[in-house]
Parts: structure tokens; C-alpha cells; sequence
């Protein structure tokens, strides 16, 4: 029940971004406001459930691509790159404007995954260096850009100015920093 409940949930975020109400679950799932609360105590309770469950799925989907024994670096790199949790829509400009505004805590959450959870990108790129894969970097500073990228990528006032998809705009930067700017032509 506590799953089809956080569905539901998705459901009326997709629809009504954070101001879903209780009452809108109940009659959704065709249950009482009661049965809800057996499950979770509050509407910030949800939210903040789907939000870790968010931020879990995307260290997991990491370590699994991290352990791809027959990936290149490259592919692991811009794979982690691309993580954009397929749960809580972080990829509704709406929302993410809604959580920093409403539920401020849970994007504290967020804001720390984009600002400090580098680890396996680090390792990555680390190992890509010492494959000959990459060019030899000073990793600490690609590490800060990407954490710039990220966090500007991901910041809910970028995307009131822009129409891209957060998917889109992700790619964009994954693409970009892989390969840069410049178009190779041959001479």
C-alpha cells in the first residue's frame, strides 16, 4: 500500500506539482485520509520519502555503472553524468522551483547530492587518467566544474527562463563537457 500511495503521489506531482493535498491522495487511491496516515504522518512526510528514495536510486544506478566490468570509462562517465532519478520528477521545472520554495528542507537533500556527492565520478576519472583514457587533469578542478555545471543545470531559476526539458538540458551539458564545443572538421 505504502508504494501505491507514493505512486499516487508521483501522479499528483506530475498533475499539481507540491500542492497535492491529502484529500487528493484519498480520493485518488478510493481510500480514507486515515489509511494514509498509517503509512505516513504528514504530506511533508511523502515528499521527504520520495526524495531519499530519489537520491538512493541514483547512488545505486552509480554503483552500477560503476562496476560495468566491460565499459569504457568514458561510457560510465557520461552515464553517471546523465542520472536523472526516474521517481520524484526532478525533471519538472515546477517541482523543483516548488521544493525549493515549499519543502526546503528536501532540497537541502538535493542541493547536497549535486554539491558534494562526487566520489564515483572522482574514482572514474581518476582511473580513466591512469588508463591512458583520459588526458591527465588536475581532477579536483573538473570535479568543481562539473559541480558548477551540475548545480546551475539543476537550479530551478535556469529553468524559468528556458523551455528545455531537464533531461535535455543535462544531456547538453554531459555532451559539452565530454567533447566540447568546438565542431571537428577534417583538414
Amino acid at each position: 500500500m505504502k508504494k501505491r500511495l507514493q505512486e499516487t503521489v508521483l501522479e499528483l506531482i506530475v498533475q499539481k506539482g507540491l500542492k497535492f493535498t491529502m484529500n487528493d491522495i484519498a480520493a485518488r487511491q478510493g481510500i480514507s485520509k486515515r489509511t494514509i496516515y498509517e503509512h505516513f504522518n504528514s504530506k511533508q512526510h511523502i515528499i521527504e520519502t520520495l526524495v531519499d528514495d530519489a537520491i538512493k536510486e541514483v547512488k545505486q544506478r552509480e554503483q552500477m555503472i560503476f562496476q560495468q566490468k566491460n565499459w569504457s570509462y568514458e561510457q560510465k562517465l557520461k552515464a553517471v553524468l546523465l542520472i536523472v532519478p526516474s521517481g520524484l520528477r526532478f525533471g519538472d521545472t515546477e517541482v523543483l522551483m516548488q521544493m525549493k520554495r515549499f519543502a526546503p528542507n528536501e532540497w537541502e537533500k538535493i542541493d547536497h547530492l549535486l554539491q558534494d556527492e562526487w566520489k564515483t565520478v572522482q574514482q572514474i576519472i581518476e582511473l580513466g587518467i591512469q588508463e591512458g583514457e583520459f588526458r591527465s587533469l588536475h581532477v579536483p578542478s573538473v570535479i568543481q566544474l562539473l559541480r558548477g555545471a551540475s548545480m546551475a543545470i539543476f537550479d530551478p531559476d535556469f529553468h524559468t527562463h528556458e523551455v528545455k526539458p531537464l533531461p535535455e538540458a543535462v544531456a547538453t551539458m554531459v555532451d559539452v563537457v565530454m567533447h566540447g564545443m568546438i565542431n571537428k572538421r577534417e583538414l
